[in-house]
């Protein structure tokens, strides 16, 4: 498992650099000299993944799998989120939504025109998946700001997509906002 982090890390760094970055972490060291543009994979071990995003002040962006987290935590943030996000569009008045449906940790919104968006827990990997008819797929990891060790709020969290660190509430306020024709706020 080692070595597929490296070639990840690899990819966007030297061989040497990258092992330098990955053998330290995984002993539990902190790691400088991030690269202020990207997202890079430190250490997986396991069921263990920790990720820095530079440029993120004040936030630890974290992976760590059910041994970190613990599920108790993701659930809790997951399901706090996706009820929220079922409670406002219940809420909005547009005939641009057909239903609005929360289930076993799957919300599918079915829209009129644009087709369904459909956001789900995916525990394993510790994110959120949303499936948009607008930009597609996309994975938001779980980020707690620093030293925040509780989840009390659908505020306490943030979901940051893996890929380029946008943020889903903000991703889905402005894509339901177009598709619905009325702003949804979350």
């Amino acid at each position: 498992m080692l070595s597929l982090t490296m070639r990840r890390v690899a990819a966007t760094t030297t061989t040497k650099t990258a092992a330098a970055i990955i053998m330290p972490s995984c002993l539990g060291t902190r790691v400088r000299g991030m690269n202020a543009t990207s997202l890079k994979t430190i250490c997986r071990c396991g069921t263990t993944t920790r990720v820095a995003l530079a440029g993120v002040k004040g936030q630890t962006y974290s992976r760590l799998g059910m041994d970190g987290f613990t599920d108790v935590k993701y659930n809790n943030a997951a399901d706090l989120f996706l009820e929220h996000v079922e409670n406002v569009l219940e809420s909005v008045d547009s005939s641009a939504i057909e239903e609005v449906n929360l289930l076993g940790g799957v919300l599918s919104v079915e829209t009129v025109s644009s087709g369904t968006f459909v956001l789900n827990k995916q525990a394993p990997n510790v994110q959120l998946w949303l499936s948009s008819p607008v930009s597609g797929p996309h994975h938001y990891d779980m980020v707690l700001p620093a030293g925040k060790d509780r989840v009390e709020g659908v505020n306490d969290v943030q979901w940051l997509a893996d890929s380029d660190g946008h943020s889903l509430k903000e991703k889905l306020e402005r894509e339901l906002t177009e598709t619905l024709g009325v702003e949804v706020k979350l």
